[in-house]
């Protein structure tokens, strides 16, 4: 992997230390991925405008917590401001972690609206292994995303299940 996790905690993204060490990204070629939930995405979004040339990987969705039709829209305010800036991508991952019971039917509109919002181009598929193995099995998180686009175009299936990350991570 070529990139620097974040589990940093309070008001970072707008804090000046941060912004110099993430400044570094840059320098020596890395990638960020972000724990961010969708009450901070303006925030990411600043940042990202602020550092065009890093590129910025929103883990899991955006982490949503809940699947009540009010969360949901709020979800997608937040998402659809930190998809603004092309340098931020989508990982589309952990879904469990908001839904312990999650079913195709209950994250097909998070994947997809990910996939509207971001574009084909700028979202990855991943599992959150092994955390999400407290939900399910491997192979049922694969399955649901290749269910949830199964009449998307297969050059589009590949870009998200491989190509992108390949690409992200020069792997």
């Amino acid at each position: 992997m070529r990139g620097v996790r974040d589990f940093s905690r309070g008001d970072y993204l707008v804090e000046p230390s941060f912004h110099r060490g993430f400044a570094l990204l840059e320098k020596y070629d890395l990638r960020a991925s972000m724990s961010v939930q969708w009450q901070d995405m303006e925030k990411l979004r600043n940042l990202a405008g602020k550092f065009p040339n890093i590129r910025i990987v929103i883990d899991h969705a955006g982490f949503p917590v809940e699947r009540t039709r009010e969360y949901f829209n709020t979800w997608k305010q937040g998402m659809d401001i930190a998809a603004k800036p092309m340098n931020t991508i989508c990982k589309i991952s952990g879904l469990g972690m908001g839904d312990n019971n999650w079913t195709v039917d209950s994250i097909r509109p998070y994947v997809l609206h990910c996939i509207e919002t971001f574009g084909v181009d700028r979202c990855m598929f991943g599992t959150n292994w092994p955390i999400d193995s407290l939900w399910s099995a491997y192979d049922a998180v694969v399955d649901a995303y290749a269910e949830i686009i199964a009449d998307f175009a297969e050059h589009e299936k590949v870009a998200m299940f491989s190509k992108n990350a390949e690409a992200l991570y020069s792997i």
